[in-house]
């Protein structure tokens, strides 16, 4: 029998329309700028993981969260996540990713070095690409030695890091969060 995941797909101003999935395990992914929901559904069952159904009940947790996040109400996930197609490293570096605070960033060395391979910041920026949750394993929070945005998602999208790490600089300062 195949594993139910639950969908949910819901619009924010800030990160376009927002894509997530939910497995028994937990939180499996979550997508922002989504084109619609039938594009993510497809994005879904590519992965060929389960049968896909859309339920508001199974992703209420997560969109709450991420609806806080967003106004400035919530500044860290308490949501499980599903580890299950990660690799130990990339769940050390992701743990690890997890671990630093809203509004603050770490460099890839720093990570590398916290993960047990202090050598190896070239390789936590590959596990940093397979993070399927990012705002909840918040990569955005993870820059280049010299203080640099690289990467997020890719080479292209590394003004929404700056926009993300901007948007948790703005909550501190208000204090909402």
């Amino acid at each position: 029998m195949k594993q139910k995941i639950y969908l949910n797909f819901f619009p924010t101003k800030m990160l376009g329309n927002i894509g997530i999935s939910v497995s028994k395990n937990g939180l499996l992914r979550l997508r922002m700028f989504q084109k619609n929901k039938d594009a993510y559904l497809s994005l879904n069952t590519a992965y060929q993981e389960g049968d896909y159904i859309y339920s508001d009940l199974e992703t209420r947790e997560v969109l709450e969260q991420v609806q806080a996040y967003l106004a400035h109400e919530l500044k860290t996930f308490t949501l499980p996540i599903d580890w299950a197609d990660y690799t130990d490293f990339q769940r050390r570096v992701l743990k690890r990713t997890l671990a630093i605070p809203y509004g603050e960033t770490k460099s890839y060395g720093e990570i590398a070095a916290e993960a047990g391979s202090p050598k190896a910041f070239r390789a936590v920026g590959q596990a940093e690409k397979r993070n399927q949750v990012p705002l909840v394993i918040p990569c955005h929070r993870v820059i280049g030695s010299d203080g640099s945005l690289t990467g997020y998602g890719g080479k292209d999208n590394t003004h929404i890091k700056a926009q993300l790490l901007d948007f948790e600089n703005l909550g501190l300062k208000s204090g909402k969060v």
